[in-house]
């Protein structure tokens, strides 16, 4: 695809003027060309480059899923664990708090993040510290806060700060019965977080509580990419919410994305040049076919309305039917389109099989397409030897599936063809143009553009179509294919 100026109004009496205009012409629509295919290229560009960082946001997603996954098992596994030690404390109220001690290591495995745990056997007054990890108890003094929380009536979990390390105290039971377990924040996470660890992922640790005054814990650094923080929210055994925020750095993003879409960049800004170069050396080439074309159809001069052979409109009928169509365009503001069609290496079948066997073939081919044309104000007519041409009021840029369905029509015949190497069966070429009801809408201008339309898919090999739609708003397209 690619995007062309509009055509200017052409006009016969001005057609003897210098080359000069329409070789400048030329060169603007290179440099056009030149321009709306590096724009083009720049947008492709943006959008694979987003659709690679999408990509590397969503393989983001998946490993913090993973790692959310495993930190949220280890953490329900500790809890159940501390349950089951309540469990046993709450059936054997009198155990000492050695035997307690045997028991709290065979069921919390340290491995699960259980650091230690406090309960307050019978006959004490101050509660009693056991080391899961060392398996002893332990004799330094308890820290004061952990010591209140013991003491309070809050069965909910809280993380807590002793020193420079963050613990998550479970609180549970009551009296005797009171226990308290501490869970190594740092190692719980660094132990469960694989893969954020090591990516150097940037993780916030929030509670409901505390959520205002920013994150309890924090792991990673570096340059945050916003569109990719993410919370994932952990409801606990008591109902109390924990939640993780996950972010990627940039850094990070850099290094899973793999820049494909520089290569297209860069592609689409050298073939933009190429086929800029390329539309200059064929312009000699395109006006002498206009040239041609202008002489044929100054000599095609018929008095009759209905060609003889087909039976369609004929070129004069076609003619004033053109004319009248834009003038109504205009005055109902409504766009009008052409196509233009021509089988391909004509004068080659005619040669190769006779002249008989070719009006025998214009024949089958106007009946294909009059099975292509539905609405009842469309104009279907023979322009010249090899060439049809259709008038359809009202339409836009959807003319180009009639062009497609014409096209289709004719390989579907299978009409053998072997003047040409190249070619197994018969095809056509076509030229569509679609004009918007100004001024600019003449039967002269929108004949002539559909022609070029028609010479250009015929120069870049035929069997397929050539498109401008013209549109008021946005700028016009041509679309080749």
């Amino acid at each position: 695809m690619s995007v062309s100026d509009e055509t200017p109004t052409l006009d016969k009496s001005s057609s003897e003027s210098s080359t000069t205009p329409k070789g400048k012409k030329r060169i603007d629509v290179a440099v056009a060309f030149v321009l709306c295919g590096a724009l083009f290229s720049l947008l492709i560009f943006l959008y694979m480059f987003k659709q690679e960082r999408d990509t590397a946001i969503q393989g983001f997603h998946v490993q913090i899923a993973q790692d959310t996954a495993r930190f949220e098992q280890r953490l329900a596994y500790s809890f159940y664990n501390v349950a089951s030690l309540q469990a046993y404390l709450d059936l054997s109220p009198q155990m000492a708090g050695m035997d307690l001690s045997a028991v709290a290591s065979r069921i919390v495995n340290p491995h699960q993040g259980v650091e230690a745990l406090l309960w307050l056997p019978e006959g004490q007054l101050n509660p009693t510290q056991f080391s899961v990890a060392e398996g002893a108890v332990v004799t330094d003094s308890l820290d004061p806060a952990v010591v209140d929380i013991f003491n309070g009536e809050s069965v909910t979990s809280q993380i807590v700060q002793l020193g420079e390390r963050s613990v998550i105290v479970r609180a549970s039971g009551a009296g005797a019965q009171r226990m308290l377990a501490l869970l190594d924040l740092d190692n719980l996470i660094k132990t469960t977080l694989l893969n954020s660890v090591e990516n150097e992922l940037v993780v916030h640790l929030f509670t409901a509580a505390a959520e205002a005054n920013g994150p309890v814990y924090s792991l990673g650094q570096g340059t945050v990419a916003e569109d990719s923080i993410t919370d994932k929210t952990i409801t606990l055994l008591d109902g109390s919410e924990l939640t993780l925020s996950f972010a990627a750095t940039e850094s990070y993003l850099a290094g899973e994305m793999n820049y494909t879409s520089l290569f297209f960049l860069l592609t689409g800004l050298l073939l933009s040049f190429l086929l800029a170069s390329y539309l200059k050396r064929l312009s000699q080439h395109l006006k002498r076919l206009k040239d041609e074309q202008d002489i044929m159809s100054e000599q095609m001069i018929d008095t009759s309305w209905n060609d003889p052979l087909t039976g369609l409109v004929n070129r004069t009928h076609f003619d004033e039917a053109l004319d009248i169509e834009c003038r109504r365009a205009v005055r109902e503001f409504s766009p009008l389109s052409m196509i233009l069609l021509r089988i391909d290496d004509f004068a080659q079948y005619s040669e190769h099989y006779g002249v008989d066997a070719a009006d025998i073939l214009v024949q089958r081919i106007s009946e294909t397409l009059k099975s292509c044309v539905s609405r009842p104000g469309d104009i279907l007519a023979r322009v010249d030897e090899s060439q049809f041409g259709f008038i359809l009021p009202s339409t836009n840029e959807l003319v180009v599936q009639l062009a497609e369905r014409c096209s289709l029509a004719v390989r579907t015949l299978a009409l053998p063809n072997e003047s040409e190497a190249k070619d197994l069966c018969v095809t056509v070429s076509l030229g569509v143009v679609t004009l918007q009801p100004t001024r600019l809408l003449t039967a002269e201008r929108l004949f002539d553009t559909t022609m070029q339309q028609l010479e250009q898919a015929r120069e870049a090999g035929g069997d397929q179509y050539n498109a401008y739609i013209e549109n008021s708003t946005e700028p016009s397209l041509t679309y080749s294919v």
